[in-house]
């Protein structure tokens, strides 16, 4: 007798969110009674983002099917109006296409197109990192939007699961799993630092970091291209070969970048890449000094190498911290002694004990089980506010 397998549709529509779900895809291919169905759009058929849909199918990963949205264009109307045909384009593969269950991981807006085709195909919906804060970015926004849509929440630690019973969330619809970046990380493997730099023209004897920084999008005090600015500034007194890697695609996104690149171009100890790809990402944070910028990767996934984070501005406001993490503000003077810390001998040394709050490397495994188990009935699909 053939017995039937779950169709999980999983949709990723950027780089760090494809690095985050490989893990994911990679336990359902080889875990029996699930079958993933990969639907791969946005940044990732982007030239300009380095086209990563060429890395999904470079690990081996069948791509089922493609929704391309992105018109030309970073500024609200051009965001907005992609986000219309992101819509319309999903609807195609929600008609074509036969699964039982609809994963979306974090808190980008182009989940909302995918969630809204979910509600009215009637599709549940899983969700992966709910419960986090940013506060300084509309993603905040989105994520709680998608966490009343959800059906079953899969979190990296206790007190992200307490929020969403804040939120309203029944208990039994929350799972603490841990964090997938943290199984990419324990279990990749990780490319030797001398093949490493000779692969990104990086000096291997200089000491490096890495910075990435994206737009804060509810950020009105100071301009974004002073942001940038300031970070250069405050770089100018240590000697420190920089890999930057692009921004998220969001409004203002070209303004970043415009910037970054005349500033690369007059300074060799500046390196810009469209994307990095998880395996050097990750291969590449133990050899840094620190990073930089206001990535959530420097709040989630660089502590685990207990390599510092200089973290800058408040798109990271409200997700819970390690010791590793130092906030600085928007001004030269702060990044720099941010900086100053983040190098300080004392400081590093500081972290050798430090415990890693957001999973041990098992998320995946902890996914797929409670899928498997998850019946999908009455009591499940329909969706009730709990009040304490």
């Amino acid at each position: 007798m053939v017995i039937s397998r779950i169709k999980v549709a999983i949709f990723t529509t950027s780089r760090a969110e494809f690095g985050i779900l490989y893990p994911l895809i990679k336990q359902m291919s080889v875990k029996g009674g699930i079958k993933p169905l990969l639907f791969v759009g946005g940044a990732h058929l982007v030239s300009e983002c380095g086209k990563t849909i060429n890395e999904i199918t470079s690990y081996g990963i069948n791509v089922q099917d493609i929704f391309d949205y992105l018109l030309n264009g970073d500024d609200s109307f051009s965001i907005s109006k992609s986000f219309g045909i992101a819509v319309c384009e999903l609807a195609h593969i929600f008609r074509d296409y036969a699964f039982d269950f609809v994963c979306v991981l974090g808190d980008r807006f182009e989940l909302l197109a995918i969630v809204n085709n979910a509600i009215i195909f009637k599709k549940p919906i899983i969700h992966i990192s709910g419960g986090e804060e940013t506060t300084g970015v509309i993603d905040e926004q989105v994520r709680h939007m998608i966490t009343k849509a959800a059906h079953l929440h899969f979190v990296s630690c206790k007190e992200y699961a307490e929020n969403l019973m804040k939120m309203g969330e029944p208990a039994w619809r929350i799972i603490n799993t841990g964090s997938l970046n943290v199984d990419n990380i324990v279990k990749q493997n990780r490319i030797p630092k001398k093949r490493l730099f000779e692969e990104l023209n990086l000096d291997i004897r200089k000491p490096t970091i890495l910075m990435t920084y994206h737009p804060g999008t509810l950020e009105y005090s100071i301009s974004l291209e002073q942001q940038i600015m300031n970070i250069f500034e405050a770089l100018e007194l240590f000697d420190l070969q920089t890999v930057i890697t692009a921004p998220n695609i969001e409004v203002d996104r070209n303004k970043i970048i415009l910037c970054i690149k005349d500033v690369v171009r007059t300074n060799n100890n500046l390196h810009y890449f469209e994307s990095l790809g998880f395996q050097k990402y990750h291969s590449l944070i133990p050899h840094c000094e620190f990073v930089i910028g206001n990535s959530s990767s420097g709040i989630v996934e660089v502590p685990y190498f207990k390599v510092p984070t200089v973290n800058i501005g408040d798109r990271q406001n409200g997700r819970i911290r390690h010791k590793s993490v130092i906030d600085t503000d928007y001004s030269v003077k702060s990044i720099r002694n941010g900086i100053k810390k983040a190098l300080s001998a004392n400081f590093r040394s500081s972290l050798k004990g430090m415990k890693f709050k957001f999973g041990d490397g098992h998320a995946a495994e902890r996914m797929v089980e409670i899928i498997r188990k998850t019946d999908i009935n009455q009591e499940f699909f329909r969706k009730q506010l709990v009040f304490k």
